[in-house]
């Protein structure tokens, strides 16, 4: 996927010698290194003396977007200072099941503030998730949803596929009776293809979210330079911003987001193995019908998806109570299992991490996926065995 051919190289060049001291790189490799560059970036509090570094928060989740994707991977257990055992790259999510958010702390738990405000609170995830709050007990009815970073590798190829490719393997209402029922996110008339509940289109849109709700970073896609502050935390929407003319009139421009999508374009998941009777036995348990191994892209080539970019309800244990606007708690996008051999150490699986295993996450599909689960439990061990090492090697 090319983007960009129009970009000014005079602000690629600045971008690179400012973060990296180098701006020897040309052509595209110049906007992937540039790119990279604005992914790894450790961002500052308003106002600062780097006009384009500036602007991070007020509440935050991390400095950087390379915090929760280290090498463009996804989220992964480590070792804290005291010694325990948790996840870097998970996120608390608040919310109803129709998608309301909570009216004091707002979509997510915010762990991080700029000097001079407090944080939200802090979590952590293992052994089970513990969440303190620095406020007011969340509003009756809203639930906590926690979300894993996922890998980023691939998954630029995914504006690649068609929508006609996606809405022809939509079955809202079961037509076939197989018990699959994948349907569309549509937003804002188009197909959303990205996050865990398909509500972005785009990748740049999936960047900008991520931009603001993690980092607290505006951006035409989401002019919101204080982030996730609510109404109700005054001295959050009173702090400085990071807004700039020079950035289309916010903290990150449409030339930044712009560039950090080519550099993930550059992420390709890792070529897979030819295994033709691992992969019939993913078919043939029914893994294949919803976790897609190739789906047709603009120009009739096949994308590696692993996914069929669609929708499924997957029954009351990964049912967190927590949905977005159309999307009920229930339902995820069918997730990507392109995650990266060289990156799957320390992994946790599912949208919560609450799988350390890969038999553990097919333990807790239901719903649309239970006879897959079903049928994976029914195999003899040597083919259950067989199985999970052809995923655990895409």
């Amino acid at each position: 996927m090319k983007r960009g051919s129009k970009r000014g190289a005079s602000f690629v060049s600045i971008v690179l010698l400012t973060i990296t001291g180098s701006a020897s790189v040309q052509g595209d490799g110049l906007d992937a290194m540039a790119g990279k560059a604005l992914f790894d970036r450790l961002w500052v509090p308003a106002p600062a003396s780097t006009d384009a570094s500036d602007g991070l928060g007020p509440l935050f989740n991390a400095r950087s977007c390379a915090t929760c994707h280290a090498g463009g991977g996804g989220a992964r257990t480590i070792v804290t200072a005291d010694g325990r055992v948790d996840v870097l790259g998970a996120i608390l999510r608040f919310g109803t099941s129709t998608g309301a958010h909570d009216p004091y702390y707002g979509a997510q738990l915010s762990t991080q503030a700029v000097p001079g405000l407090s944080s939200e609170g802090s979590a952590q995830f293992l052994p089970g998730m513990h969440m303190t709050l620095d406020g007011p007990p969340l509003d009756p009815g809203i639930k906590t949803s926690i979300r894993l970073a996922p890998s980023l590798r691939g998954r630029a190829a995914f504006e690649e596929i068609t929508d006609a490719e996606i809405l022809k393997r939509a079955d809202p209402s079961d037509a076939d009776g197989d018990g699959i029922s994948g349907r569309v996110n549509i937003v804002a008339g188009r197909v959303g293809r990205y996050g865990w509940k398909a509500q972005n289109p785009t990748l740049d849109d999936q960047i900008a979210h991520a931009f603001a709700l993690d980092l607290g970073l505006s951006s035409p896609r989401q002019p919101h330079p204080h982030g996730d502050c609510t109404a109700a935390q005054t001295a959050c929407l009173a702090a400085a911003t990071g807004e700039s003319a020079a950035l289309d009139s916010r903290e990150v421009s449409n030339q930044m987001i712009d560039l950090v999508a080519t550099y993930l374009a550059s992420l390709a998941a890792p070529a897979r193995l030819d295994d033709g009777p691992r992969e019939r036995l993913f078919a043939d348990t029914g893994c294949a019908s919803c976790h897609t191994p190739t789906l047709s892209g603009k120009s009739g080539e096949q994308v590696d998806a692993f996914t069929d970019l669609l929708l499924h309800d997957m029954g009351q244990q990964l049912d967190d109570g927590v949905g977005e606007p159309g999307v009920a708690s229930s339902e995820w996008l069918t997730p990507s299992l392109l995650d990266g051999r060289a990156l799957s150490d320390g992994r946790r699986y599912l949208h919560d991490g609450s799988a350390a295993t890969i038999a553990d996450a097919i333990g807790k599909h239901g719903g649309e996926a239970q006879a897959s689960r079903d049928a994976f439990l029914k195999l003899a061990p040597n083919d259950r065995t067989r199985l999970l090492e052809y995923v655990k090697g895409l």
